[in-house]
Order: C-alpha cells, then sequence, then structure tokens
C-alpha cells in the first residue's frame, strides 16, 4: 500500500496500530476458558492483554518510522478535517465491536458457570465492571512504559553530549533494559519472596490449639518421636495429628481383619536445612515409630508448606487396615502458588533425597522382610517426586505403585508420556502402548483394570495445563477434540490464553469435586484400582469413598 495514500499514512501511525491489536486483545482475553472467575480478575487479565498489545503495536510502528527516515520516506500529512474523521470511525468501530464481542463472551461464559454450578452475573453490570478494571489496569501498564520510555529518552539525551546519538540511544536502551531487569529481579521478586518467606516460615512456628499433639507412638512429635513438635511446621503437625484410629479402620473394613494403627513420620525443614540430611533424619525417624515393620511404605512428597493430601494417604490407611507407614517431609515456607515460582528445585530435590533415602534403607532389609513401595504426590508434590525417576522403566521397577495427582505441565514423567503416547491419543489423556500398567484419566470412569502408576488429571485444571509455551504456541489439547468438561467455545490466541490460565490456575480450587484442582474421592479410587486389597469389594468401596467424602480440603 503507498505511504502516501490515507490507509497507509493511518497504518503509520503509532497508536493507530496499538489501538487496534489492544481492541484485538480485549475481544480475545474475554472467550472463555477453563474456570469461571470475578469480573475483577477477568478485568486484570484483559488489563494486561490491553496494555501490552498496545504497547506492541506502537513499539512497532515506531520501528516502522524510524525505516521511513532511513529509507526517506515521508507519507502524506492528513488534514484536521480528514484526521477527525479517520479518529471518529475508527473509535466508533471499536467501540461496537468491543460492545458486540463482550456480551458474547458473557453470554459464552455461562457454559462454564453452569457447569460449574456457579450463579452468572448480569450480563451488562459485569461487561462494565470488566471494562472499567481493564481501563485502570492497562492505563498503568502503559503509564509504566511511558515511564520506561521517559527513563531512555533522557539518558539518550545526556549521552548524546559526548556520543553520537545512535550510539547514545543504543546504550541508553541496552542500561534501561538492564537496570529494571536487575530491579525487578533483585528488590521486587527476590525482595518480596524473602519477606515472604520469613513470614511464612515464622507462621510455621505457631501452634494450633486444634491439631494437639498426638499421644501415639506412631507418630512423629508423639512419645516415641525424636523430631521436635514445634519444627513439623504448620501443615506437619496437621498431618500428624489427622488421620483415622484403630476403631476407624475397623469400623470400615473387612470384618476379622487384623487391624494395626497407620504410621506416620514427618520432618519439618526447621530440623535441618541440608535436604539430604532431611531425608536421611526422616527414614529414621519412620523406622523409630516402627514404620519399617508395616507391609507397605508410602512416600508423600508435599506440595509447598509441607501440605500431605489426606485423600491420598487415609485411603491407603483403610484399604490396607493400618498395615502403611507415609513417611514426608517439608521443602518449603511458602505456600504453593508461591512456591511454584519461588522454589521448584526444592521440591525436586526433596522428592529425589526422600525416595532415595527410603529405597536404601529398605534395600538394607532381608528381602523377604521388605515392604512395598508407594510414590505419591499432587501438585508441586507430584513434580517433586518425579525427580527421583528417568522414565517409566524406572518407575515401574523400583515401585510397587505410584499416584500422581494434578501434575503440573514440566512433570518429567508427564513429558515423557505426551512425548510416546500412541498416535492419536490425546494430550488429556495419552496411552503408553510400550506400558500399560501407567494410565492416565480425567475421571473416575477411566480408572479401569490393574493399572500400577495412575496419574488424575482433569481436563479443566489450569495447573496441570498451563505452561510457558502457551504464550506462543497452541498445545496438543486445544488443537485436539476438546474434553466435555471444557467450553466448546474455547480457543487459543497468542498471550492471552496464557494469561487466563494463570488466573484460572489461581481460582482452581474453589469449586466442588470433579472441577479444576479438586480431585476429592478419586484418589480412593485410583489406589483401589492398583491394589485390589482383599475384601474390598465395590460395597466396601462406596462405604469407603463415602467416608472420604467427608474429608475438608484446606482452603
Amino acid at each position: 500500500m503507498p505511504a502516501e495514500t490515507l490507509p497507509g499514512r493511518l497504518l503509520l501511525k503509532p497508536r493507530a496500530l496499538g489501538v487496534l491489536l489492544a481492541a484485538l486483545a480485549f475481544q480475545q482475553s474475554t472467550m472463555p476458558t477453563l474456570m469461571a472467575r470475578e469480573w475483577y480478575l477477568q478485568g486484570v487479565v484483559s488489563g494486561l492483554a490491553v496494555g501490552l498489545s498496545y504497547g506492541a503495536g506502537s513499539l512497532l510502528m515506531r520501528l516502522v518510522w524510524a525505516l521511513n527516515r532511513v529509507l526517506d520516506v515521508h507519507p502524506r500529512r492528513l488534514t484536521a478535517t480528514e484526521l477527525l474523521w479517520v479518529r471518529g470511525v475508527f473509535a466508533g468501530v471499536l467501540v461496537v465491536l468491543v460492545t458486540l464481542t463482550t456480551r458474547q463472551a458473557v453470554r459464552q461464559h455461562r457454559w462454564t458457570a453452569e457447569r460449574l454450578g456457579v450463579e452468572p452475573s448480569s450480563p451488562w453490570w459485569t461487561a462494565l465492571g470488566i471494562a472499567l478494571v481493564t481501563v485502570v489496569v492497562a492505563a498503568l501498564v502503559v503509564l509504566l512504559a511511558r515511564g520506561l520510555s521517559w527513563l531512555r529518552h533522557s539518558v539518550t539525551w545526556l549521552g548524546s553530549r559526548v556520543m553520537p546519538r545512535w550510539a547514545s540511544a543504543t546504550l541508553a536502551t541496552v542500561l534501561v533494559l538492564w537496570v529494571v531487569a536487575y530491579a525487578a529481579q533483585t528488590w521486587v521478586y527476590a525482595g518480596t519472596l524473602r519477606a515472604l518467606n520469613e513470614a511464612f516460615t515464622l507462621a510455621d512456628t505457631q501452634l494450633a490449639p486444634e491439631h494437639p499433639r498426638p499421644e501415639s507412638e506412631r507418630r512423629s512429635g508423639g512419645p516415641a518421636s525424636a523430631v521436635a513438635w514445634e519444627e513439623l511446621g504448620v501443615e506437619g503437625r496437621r498431618f500428624v495429628a489427622e488421620g483415622p484410629s484403630v476403631p476407624d479402620i475397623v469400623r470400615l473394613g473387612r470384618p476379622g481383619a487384623r487391624v494395626v494403627e497407620p504410621v506416620r513420620a514427618f520432618v519439618g525443614r526447621r530440623s535441618e536445612a541440608d535436604v539430604r540430611l532431611r531425608a536421611r533424619l526422616a527414614v529414621e525417624e519412620l523406622e523409630r515409630l516402627g514404620g519399617l515393620e508395616r507391609g507397605t511404605l508410602l512416600v508423600a512428597v508435599p506440595t509447598g508448606k509441607g501440605w500431605v493430601n489426606e485423600q491420598m494417604v487415609q485411603p491407603l490407611e483403610h484399604l490396607l487396615h493400618g498395615d502403611v507407614a507415609t513417611v514426608s517431609m517439608q521443602y518449603s515456607h511458602l505456600p504453593s502458588p508461591l512456591a511454584f515460582l519461588a522454589e521448584t528445585e526444592a521440591a525436586l530435590d526433596a522428592g529425589q533425597a526422600l525416595v532415595s533415602a527410603v529405597e536404601e534403607r529398605i534395600e538394607t532389609l532381608p528381602e523377604e522382610d521388605r515392604p512395598r513401595l508407594l510414590v505419591a504426590g499432587e501438585s508441586l508434590g507430584a513434580y517433586g517426586a518425579s525427580a527421583a525417576f528417568v522414565d517409566f522403566d524406572d518407575l515401574l521397577a523400583r515401585t510397587d505403585g505410584s499416584l500422581w495427582v494434578g501434575s503440573p505441565s514440566m512433570t518429567r514423567l508427564r513429558q515423557v508420556a505426551e512425548e510416546q503416547r500412541r498416535p492419536g491419543s490425546l494430550q488429556i489423556r495419552p496411552v503408553l502402548d510400550d506400558h500399560p500398567e501407567v494410565l492416565f484419566a480425567n475421571r473416575p470412569d477411566d480408572l479401569t483394570g490393574r493399572p500400577r502408576a495412575v496419574f488424575l488429571q482433569q481436563a479443566d485444571d489450569a495447573i496441570v495445563w498451563w505452561d510457558w509455551s502457551v504464550l506462543w504456541r497452541r498445545p496438543d489439547w486445544l488443537a485436539e477434540p476438546l474434553d466435555p468438561s471444557v467450553n466448546p467455545a474455547m480457543e487459543w490466541y497468542p498471550m492471552t490464553t496464557f494469561l487466563n490460565l494463570a488466573i484460572d490456575m489461581a481460582v482452581s480450587t474453589a469449586f466442588a469435586e470433579g472441577q479444576g484442582h479438586m480431585y476429592g474421592t478419586q484418589p480412593t479410587r485410583a489406589w483401589w484400582a492398583m491394589l485390589r486389597p482383599e475384601g474390598w469389594d465395590e460395597r466396601a468401596l462406596a462405604a469407603l469413598l463415602e467416608e472420604m467424602a467427608e474429608i475438608e480440603r484446606p482452603r
């Protein structure tokens, strides 16, 4: 298109392309995603998308302007009347398009709200609230960008007094970017995490009256324990204070079965800074509490603060009539969302160290006295536990069963499964021809056969499907036929899908069982499918599921 034409001149206006991309980003950001969310959260996503897209469009056209100057291209200037008409028509079209797409998006979101059992808000009020928050957030993003631009221009002006302007501008750009990156990493990111870590470390020392110190000799913190009660952390104390008693197990178990008290061993991060020594302490604690006398050992790698999902542990304690010992250890004081950002390496180190330490101790026992080894983890805990295994051959050779609940996309074993899955099998439920003992399940009905490793990953769990690559590439699960639990209007868009999934992660535990990151009693079904313990038929399993449904997940 000739630069002298009216459309050519319009396209060479930086703000015009920026506004166009911002409107497109707004429309894409309001499209359906995995979970329902409050209008203000949608506004934050849309505001970020709008602000970043406006900046990208403006930057791109400034580069075009610079190229025009180099090529000595001079587009005709618009008259005041032409400019007024062009801007008026342009603004009017955008307003109409944004209004219509927002209304359409609100209607499409109703499908998700109804599936999740959420009462949808008034479309008009929701649209208005989203628009207002979008404007505020986008304005903040643009103001920040302009502040950085002003800083760059100032540095360029100072440098141009002693060097050519092109050299000064280049140096200013590099210098400003470096200062911003350094400040963001050192003062904002690291400083904030340091302060939060100190706060949560202090909170870990506070004793909760609802979780009293156990009197059992089979629990860490109890009379036979060498681990200080205060050092277990909030979630560690919760873990050893909860769980079924022997009468509870007898009530639900097979009549006449021999019942023993389950063992629960836990070591907090305060007990030992070095992760390998902490793992060794956990194994020593396990042995001290009589864990090696049980027929089954469960290595449970926790989430951020040390939380172990009771839905992963209690079913085993019932199904095996108490003949099981669970060992776990804390690797972070931060809640899972923050640990996901700051301490993923700590999760990997902890999972590898704990599984290895338990294996080493088991191997010292006479072969006929060695207990079965099970491994389990949820979310960041599943990611950490996966570090102990190279591939599925390694996993199946070293364990008698494993359960992986809501594993993040960077989990090694999940990545291997997606790479090696049978052609035609979906990313959300890969089928491994070489390892039929490995089962990926999206819902309870998928738990069939006699697997030895089960991956529970619901199709609408954003913690499972969020990945950095979604920023620029369509994932297979959105290119393949969508699962019935995913809004049929959901599509992939660069950047905006990534931002929407990030918000979906934040709200993924706000809904009922079977939705988002809420797996409820599915671990019970998974353990039953893997172990098929004697005396546990479908009727007995149904009674256990009813009991496990009463367990409340901490919010």
